[in-house]
């Protein structure tokens, strides 16, 4: 009805939270307004690459998908499966779960959210190989083993519903591993992958995504 005053939300941060406040108004075609409190906003910009106005439209699709604000695993896991529908994303999506939950505490929060997809989309190559590191680095022990390294390609196939079977060995092992130790340090992973065409292309992908 014309003149009708609609209640629409907009967004607070404000110190560790996200609250959520109502506000009147009478324009019915403007999208609801954003609002942050500029010291929360302005932490979130300057610890990420992130703009203001990204923040505010990544946050919209969050809440939208995690109304509480925060995300368990399982929540993480059934979205990972809208984007996978045709083979099992489960575990891929537990370890990258993991990576994000920096904290240990089985939740990731919209810093935690920000915080990784900075690094993912906007990140140097050597940031963005650090953060690859640490998903192969299963125990966060500060290397890979075969076994990870294994685990991880394993979980892939899986996500991408390869039906051959997992492969028991792999040579990008006997690559990364350059002293023959049996693990794979970071300095010998960022050394690698650094020159390797093929993955520094694959993270390239994220580029045009802003």
């Amino acid at each position: 009805m014309a003149g009708e005053e609609k209640v629409k939300t907009i967004v607070c941060f404000h110190e560790d939270s996200i609250l959520i406040e109502d506000l009147e108004t009478d324009d019915e075609d403007s999208c609801p307004p954003t609002r942050c409190l500029p010291d929360r906003l302005e932490t979130i910009s300057q610890a990420t690459k992130f703009t203001k106005d990204e923040i505010r439209y990544v946050y919209r699709a969050f809440k939208t998908e995690c109304p509480s604000g925060i995300i368990s695993e399982a929540t993480f896991k059934s979205i990972y499966a809208k984007f996978f529908p045709l083979g099992d994303s489960s575990q891929y999506a537990h370890y990258v779960f993991t990576n994000l939950d920096k904290g240990h505490t089985g939740i990731i929060t919209f810093r935690d959210f920000m915080f990784g997809m900075s690094v993912v989309m906007k990140g140097s190559l050597q940031e963005r190989l650090r953060w690859a590191f640490s998903l192969y680095d299963i125990n966060h022990d500060g290397l890979i083993t075969r076994q990870e390294l294994l685990d991880v390609i394993s979980a892939i196939y899986s996500l991408l519903g390869d039906s051959r079977d997992r492969p028991k060995k792999s040579t990008l092992v006997h690559k990364l591993d350059l002293n023959n130790d049996g693990v794979i340090t970071i300095d010998e992973f960022i050394h690698y992958c650094s020159r390797d065409v093929n993955i520094i292309s694959s993270f390239a992908v994220f580029d045009d995504l802003w």
